[in-house]
């Protein structure tokens, strides 16, 4: 089971160099990314709003399986979707 969040539940992002997110703060709380799984961008366009994210299927320090998502227009960060 899944919690799914449509248009993105907001979070702040630290980013190392390379650009990838080294921790985020979500619900009170920094979580430190041990283990990014994936990673991919889309490009799309759909009823002529576009989008251009990028996603990042990762795993925190204290054990939580997220996708989260840079919005590469807006800069913002989000979080769309958190497994059990």
């Amino acid at each position: 089971m899944s919690r799914l969040w449509a248009d993105g539940d907001p979070i702040e992002v630290q980013v190392g160099a390379d650009g990838l997110p080294r921790a985020f703060y979500w619900r009170g709380a920094w979580r430190p990314v041990s283990t990014i799984a994936n990673r991919w961008r889309v490009r799309a366009s759909w009823w002529s709003k576009e989008a251009w994210r990028e996603y990042f299927k990762l795993a925190t320090a204290d054990g939580l399986l997220c996708l989260v998502y840079h919005d590469l227009h807006a800069g913002a960060w989000f979080c769309a979707r958190l497994y059990d």
